[in-house]
């Protein structure tokens, strides 16, 4: 499938993962392991892998290269995606409180809204392990622009969408869904094919959707959405 194409491809800082132990379940389960990954100072001290970050219709891919220039791939299949968004840190003044604790919001809230050199756009996803004890853990991805972490939430969701509709449908008998995007699997690198522009996804009104349920309204939502969204699994 060397001719095969991501639905997007961003260039990414991959801080790490951490994993969530207050609250697993939406914008909640993220800001503690957000806390424990991002510098308070901001992009300024962060450290993490210079790296590419693909979504599929079958799951996330993350490229990088280690300190030998050997490439280095993990893939994380689209079934195991539990929470998605794209915040920024910020700081809520509080009464009495001369040292609020930073907060992650979503990129469409009003205290997130105004762009800031110091604290950039993330693409935070908690993800089930797939191997050993399956935990959930928050992966963390610095981005460079707001359209480059909307995209990466709003592909997110078209492909679990369109990989549970494909599911369903193979468990109805009605046979396969047919994606119109790429699929990782006999690829023969992780960079063939062209890349969707970031440009092209935008913020919406509504920062969170829940998929309580997959199929019809799941590819009927698929047109809607806002910078994050939650899956039950």
């Amino acid at each position: 499938m060397g001719d095969s194409t991501p639905i997007c491809r961003c260039r990414v800082l991959y801080l790490g993962s951490a994993v969530p132990r207050q609250s697993k379940d939406g914008l909640q389960g993220i800001q503690e392991p957000l806390r424990s990954l991002y510098p308070s100072e901001g992009a300024i001290g962060a450290k993490g892998i210079d790296s590419w970050l693909s979504v599929w219709s079958n799951g996330i891919l993350l490229e990088n290269v280690d300190e030998n220039r050997k490439q280095v791939t993990r893939f994380f299949p689209i079934d195991s995606l539990h929470y998605c968004a794209a915040v920024r840190q910020v700081l809520i003044p509080e009464r009495g409180n001369n040292n609020p604790e930073p907060k992650f919001l979503p990129l469409d809230s009003p205290f997130a809204r105004t762009p800031r050199a110091q604290h950039p756009p993330i693409f935070a996803a908690i993800l089930r392990r797939t191997t050993g004890i399956k935990v959930l853990e928050c992966h963390t991805f610095i981005c460079k622009r707001e359209a480059a972490a909307n995209a990466l939430v709003r592909c997110c969701f078209h492909a679990y969408a369109d990989n549970s509709y494909a599911r369903q449908l193979e468990g109805s008998g009605s046979g396969s869904s047919n994606s119109v995007y790429g699929t990782i699997g006999g690829k023969s690198n992780g960079t063939g094919g062209p890349v969707a522009d970031p440009n092209g996804w935008r913020s919406r009104a509504g920062s969170t959707t829940t998929l309580n349920s997959v199929g019809v309204n799941s590819r009927q939502a698929m047109n809607g959405g806002g910078d994050a969204f939650t899956v039950k699994n």
